[in-house]
């Protein structure tokens, strides 16, 4: 086996591994498939020193196995998509930076974030997400877009871009063309984005023309079928037309293109491994994600390998790539290729000051008549929380350490009543143990996604047309407020996070007042 060409097929890939430490799969890949580039999960996180030290095993492995310094990613968008997970989870969303402020707020916080993950190791956030969240029904974007004002999005999408670079980090702006209008999630299957070339062009499309101009270093793509931008019938991510086409010439990128991750079923439903990495890469892609199994990292190590021996691709095709991987390195994280990583360790406060007094200025005060007293609701007799709780939705591997954090509003008042309800299976759960209301005067409701399941929703509107006071804290998408407007209170709180249930308690507490304003039309 040639190792030079083996080495080259390796740095076209960011793989991922299970465990807290470097086990058979990391060193399988690191050592005999010679990956160049890696993604963490929350799998792999448990505390700082602990993925510090996994880092620099990832750092020094790459170098003397493969000869380059690879990229160390991860998905730390904040809010409800934070691999730094339990209490390393503590930086705002997009939608919540936007309900808070201008894009200075949300640049600030990404050169935030950016230190943090620098200290552990990480080179390179799969944030910001540049996707215009014009679709209320959209089960994966959601919060985790700024809003759905193109102008407005652009402009948090490059103050986000460069605090991240300005804090040691490579941001790459996603889900390029836009994912922000389907009604269905690509880690399930592949949506359709159907609309004509000059809606996309005025929306969706908007923000990478200006983060492009900005001269932003990375672009990720999503696997969507796109039929007005290509006559192919192949996901963005595997499309030439898309790729090579429009964003190379039309648009005029020469930053690094990678993949969204090729073992979503966007992708696997249709395509072996192997045969999506070489379709993403003769189609443009400089690098591909394959982020959780060894067996199909493998497939792609060899297809790749196979296709340069074969000719099925050329070895200039690859060599076009890995140089534009070292330009883009050197040019904005300086000394990394020559040098290597370097990991200076944490010494901040966790939370940071500025984030807890980001979350709190994000809440969205839509209506409160009579409802929540200036003095809060802590003393206030006969007060019980019902909480919708979210089924599990699947982003990736987005899982929580340390249990619910909205359970924090359930510590914060101990004498109210307070019960979870899952809205997947509310009218069951109500029906084998009716509500009981005796004694009851102010019922609060917080929801999470609660508006994806008409049973819930039908549930919370009857008690807003009965008798009780009602008001409803959203807690994650904000169109479901459109469900609840008859509440006596209304509330947004953009994401079931530690942060954000900490400021829902300071706000019901009488401590803060919600002075956000929401970024996106929903009543």
């Amino acid at each position: 086996m040639d190792k030079d060409l083996l080495k080259k097929a390796g740095r076209m890939l960011v793989c991922g591994f299970d465990g807290l430490e470097p086990g058979e799969h990391a060193r399988t890949a690191a050592r005999e498939l010679l990956i160049g580039h890696w993604i963490l999960f929350a799998r792999n996180i448990r505390d700082h020193e602990q993925v510090a030290e996994l880092n620099k095993w990832l750092a020094r492995e790459t170098r003397s196995n493969n000869g380059s310094t690879p990229f160390i990613t991860i998905d730390q968008e904040g809010g409800i998509v934070s691999r730094l997970h339990g209490d390393l989870n503590t930086y705002p969303g997009a939608m919540a930076l936007a309900a808070a402020g201008g894009p200075e707020i949300s640049g600030r916080a990404a050169r935030i974030t950016a230190e943090h993950l620098h200290s552990l190791g990480f080179n390179v956030n799969l944030a910001p997400v540049a996707d215009i969240n014009s679709n209320p029904q959209n089960p994966i974007v959601g919060p985790r877009s700024f809003g759905d004002d193109p102008e407005a999005v652009s402009q948090h999408i490059i103050s986000t871009s460069r605090g991240y670079l300005e804090g040691g980090i490579l941001p790459v702006v996603k889900h390029f063309p836009g994912h922000g209008d389907t009604s269905e999630d690509s880690h399930k299957s592949l949506p359709l984005l159907p609309h004509p070339a000059h809606t996309l062009q005025n929306r969706e499309l908007i923000p990478f023309i200006q983060a492009i101009e900005a001269d932003i270093p990375a672009i990720m793509v999503a696997h969507l079928l796109v039929p007005a931008l290509s006559s192919i019938d192949l996901p963005a991510s595997l499309n030439a037309d898309i790729i090579q086409g429009l964003l190379r010439r039309t648009m005029g990128f020469d930053g690094l293109i990678m993949t969204d991750c090729l073992e979503m079923q966007g992708i696997s439903l249709y395509y072996d491994t192997g045969e999506a990495v070489l379709k993403a890469v003769k189609a443009g892609a400089d690098l591909c994600f394959i982020s959780h199994t060894l067996e199909e990292q493998e497939k792609g190590v060899k297809a790749l390998y196979d296709g340069i021996k074969s000719g099925t691709i050329s070895e200039s095709r690859i060599d076009e790539s890995l140089q534009r991987q070292q330009r883009i390195m050197m040019k904005n994280l300086p000394g990394q290729w020559e040098d290597g990583i370097s990991i200076p360790g944490w010494s901040g406060r966790l939370p940071d000051p500025e984030m807890e007094n980001l979350s709190r200025k994000s809440l969205t005060l839509l209506k409160n008549t009579n409802f929540l007293p200036s003095s809060g609701l802590e003393d206030f007799p006969g007060f019980q929380i019902l909480y919708f709780v979210r089924p599990e939705q699947f982003i990736g591997e987005n899982t929580v350490s340390g249990g619910d954090p909205l359970d924090r509003v359930e510590k914060a008042f101990p004498e109210s009543r307070f019960r979870r309800i899952p809205s997947d299976r509310a009218e069951e759960e109500l029906r084998r143990r009716p509500l009981a209301l005796q004694g009851v005067e102010k019922l609060l409701v917080l929801t999470c996604d609660t508006g994806f399941y008409p049973d819930a929703v039908s549930f919370i509107q009857e008690q807003i047309n009965g008798p009780l006071p009602v008001g409803v804290a959203v807690m994650r998408t904000p169109y479901e407020a459109g469900h609840f407007k008859g509440a006596d209170f209304l509330l947004l709180g953009y994401e079931n996070t530690r942060l954000a249930a900490d400021s829902l308690v300071a706000l019901l507490k009488g401590e803060i007042t919600a002075e956000g304003t929401c970024p996106v039309s929903i009543l």
